[in-house]
């Protein structure tokens, strides 16, 4: 065999179609005037014909290419390349138009600046395009903070296939139709979206997540009960009244947060969601609870915080909650825990954590004489803000004999309750803010004990310096000179043959005039001032003055006060939390020569208007023992840089829903709770990584890219190792 015929045998010759046979007439037509402009057709392009007469005549068309379709195109690219690379020579054509001109192959869909076959046709938004391009291949779609009004319609349109533009070029390395994958989550958060399309349930029918979180969403449409395969639902942060009834139609759905919304009722079609793990509320206008919820048998974690309820159903209604493991009902309106209805005791094994801080309970059980609810593996149990007190039937923590950390703070004990002595797991207890005169030394029968907090109580018995490792060891001492004693006067007793003499009472030394018949007693810092939504504007000191007693927490929160009232000078050695939310605040200063809290913990000032944190190097410090401050919801652009000095005790930060810009990883020194969540906080520090106290630090939604959502997903410690790689640590 020649040389030629080896050439010829070694070059793959595409068969004769319409557009060759159009170009060879071009070509006959225009042989004297050749174009200069030169076109190579694709050597291995092959257009698909349309459809013959049987098939139908519509223009576009969804397409997902089959296993063996894929495997067939590939083996075509391949052999495609590999004739290719044989090839020695290189034909070129002209035309004598360039309107006249036929393509095919990719280059029928490629257009250079300068060409003038289509100028009126609008160029696409590349980052788009290239975002869907993506998602076509992982199946994953994120348009989030786009400020998009409406879902674009190339989103909806992005598995459509024309079957008249079809185009297989086995030497095209780019993306093909028969290459898609079908798209399984759905990413549109923090825009500004007041409507999603119905063809969400028609077009991307194997989604198993949607995250539409912070737009303005109030409804749903009703094609979403078509995504049967979704089990992941994100919509806080909308504008949502009620529960879309389409939801309720999925099957599958595992993960449901309806958080930061404002929706009032929970329906009982909530019992056809069988498989829900979570369900998150919080934040939204419930007031009730149906019984059905109880029906939910997957159920893991509950979120109703931040809500009006009022009481949970009955215990029994409950008994579905086999699963259920985190329990969060914390800033209601509840006045007892657990009700029943019959004297059958439930076991919830599961519940590792109850929330039910800051809510109105004085009983934690409605009056029955046995606890109706059993919490074997119960470890956290948080009950501070309420007002229990050492009457309150605790019979609760019988029932649950494996509590590791108890918070009963903020409450009206005037001693540590007996049932808690019997908590032999307890590692945390907090009793600070409440009205103890002494630590029962008991205490330190409980083995594994190695916190206590017993700030904010008026104790007279242990030095403001001493650590809490000194007094849990100075209350064991105490202990054992107590068990010593107690013995001493036994054998005492036993070798004068039983004769033990009395004391004098102290009645019969106030007549012999030993002691004054009255001693007046000092005043302690105890219980709560209420002047709550009174529409104040200034306090009067003859209203702060309605007893003897000094308490130890005033509530001046939905008042119309400018600042804080000089006033408080009154309470300001004793007062330990102060509610200051919902006034009309424009600043607050850290520094003052006139009113100094010596003894305030928490200050709340959230949902004021305040723009500015003063301080004054100078002056002396108004919160010298503050350890929780609350901003939350004012109008901030900054924070003060010099923080730590002006709040030396300061543990946790709550500054959400500010305008806060820009950060410093100084401000946050020495802190552990901090919350800057949905400011406007355009970069994060890196050195934020190194502040080891950091145990709880929430950033989302904020206009930051770096670090990913998707490390904001996994919480604090994956962010701030995030930080910490970026520094080279």
């Amino acid at each position: 065999m020649s040389i030629r015929q080896q050439k010829r045998s070694s070059t793959v010759q595409p068969r004769p179609t319409k557009a060759s046979l159009m170009r060879q007439q071009s070509q006959q037509a225009s042989s004297s005037s050749p174009s200069p402009n030169p076109i190579s057709p694709p050597s291995n392009a092959l257009r698909v014909q349309s459809a013959t007469t049987t098939r139908k005549s519509s223009t576009t068309s969804r397409a997902q290419a089959s296993e063996g379709v894929r495997a067939f195109m590939a083996s075509k690219r391949a052999a495609a390349a590999a004739a290719a690379h044989q090839k020695k020579e290189v034909f070129t054509e002209r035309t004598a138009d360039p309107r006249n001109r036929v393509m095919t192959g990719a280059g029928r869909y490629t257009f250079s600046a300068d060409d003038t076959l289509d100028e009126d046709v609008k160029k696409p938004n590349l980052k788009l395009q290239t975002v869907i391009a993506q998602a076509k291949s992982t199946g994953r779609l994120n348009i989030s903070n786009r400020e998009l009004r409406t879902i674009p319609d190339e989103v909806w349109t992005m598995y459509h296939v024309d079957p008249n533009k079809v185009v297989v070029d086995f030497n095209s390395s780019g993306d093909a139709w028969y290459d898609t994958t079908e798209l399984t989550k759905f990413m549109a958060t923090d825009n500004i979206i007041s409507e999603l399309d119905e063809r969400i349930g028609h077009e991307f029918g194997a989604l198993t997540l949607i995250d539409i979180r912070n737009n303005q969403l109030h409804t749903l449409p009703s094609s979403l009960s078509q995504l049967q395969q979704l089990t992941a639902l994100y919509l806080s942060h909308n504008r949502f009244e009620t529960i879309p009834e389409s939801v309720f139609d999925l099957p599958k759905l595992r993960d449901l947060d309806l958080s930061h919304n404002r929706v009032q009722t929970i329906p009982p079609e909530i019992r056809r969601l069988s498989l829900l793990e979570i369900l998150n509320l919080e934040d939204n206008n419930l007031r009730q609870v149906p019984d059905e919820i109880g029906q939910l048998t997957k159920l893991r974690k509950l979120y109703l915080s931040h809500n009006h309820v009022i009481e949970l159903p009955t215990v029994e209604a409950l008994n579905g909650w086999q699963k259920l493991q985190e329990l969060h009902l914390s800033k209601n309106q509840m006045r007892t825990l657990f009700r029943s209805s019959t004297s059958t005791v439930v076991t919830l094994p599961l519940l590792v954590r109850l929330d039910v801080r800051q809510n109105s309970m004085s009983t934690l059980v409605d009056g029955k004489d046995k606890c109706p609810v059993a919490l074997p593996e119960l470890k956290e149990l948080l009950m501070a803000y309420n007002q229990l007190s050492e009457q309150t039937n605790f019979d609760v923590l019988k029932s649950a004999p494996s509590i590791q950390t108890l918070d009963i703070s903020s409450n009206l004990f005037a001693d540590i309750p007996e049932t808690v002595l019997e908590l032999h797991e307890l590692v945390r207890l907090d009793v600070s803010s409440n009205h103890l005169r002494t630590l029962r030394p008991d205490i330190a029968k409980l083995e594994h004990l190695a916190v206590i907090n017993w700030e904010g109580n008026p104790l007279r018995s242990i030095p403001r310096n001493m650590t809490m490792v000194e007094l849990i060891q100075s209350l064991r001492e105490k202990l054992v000179l107590e068990v010593e004693g107690k013995e001493k006067k036994a054998d005492e007793k036993r070798e004068i043959g039983g004769l033990v003499t009395t004391q004098e009472s102290p009645s019969s030394l106030e007549k012999e005039g030993c002691i004054p018949a009255e001693v007046p007693e000092p005043a302690r810092a105890t219980g709560t001032l209420d002047l709550s939504g009174q529409k104040l504007t200034e306090i009067e000191q003859d209203s702060l003055i309605q007893s003897n007693k000094l308490p130890a927490t005033l509530q001046l929160h939905h008042n119309l006060l400018s600042e804080i009232p000089n006033t408080l000078n009154v309470f300001a050695a004793t007062l330990v939390h102060l509610n200051l939310e919902h006034n009309r605040l424009v600043s607050v200063s850290l520094t003052s020569d006139t009113l100094v809290f010596s003894s305030l913990k928490t200050l709340s000032l959230a949902n004021n208007r305040i723009s500015s944190i003063m301080a004054t190097p100078e002056a002396t410090l108004s919160f010298p023992r503050l350890v929780e401050l609350n901003i939350n919801n004012n109008q901030l652009r900054n924070l003060p840089e010099e923080l730590k000095t002006y709040l030396p005790s300061l543990r946790t930060l709550r500054a959400n829903s500010n305008h806060i810009e820009k950060i410093s990883a100084k401000t946050l020194e020495n802190l552990a709770v901090i919350d800057l969540a949905f400011n406007d906080i355009a970069y994060l520090p890196p050195e934020i990584g190194r502040i080891t106290t950091i145990s709880e630090f929430m950033v989302y939604g904020n206009i930051f890219r770096i670090p990913r959502q998707s490390v904001l997903d996994q919480g604090t410690h994956a962010i701030l190792e995030f930080l910490r790689r970026r520094l080279g640590d």
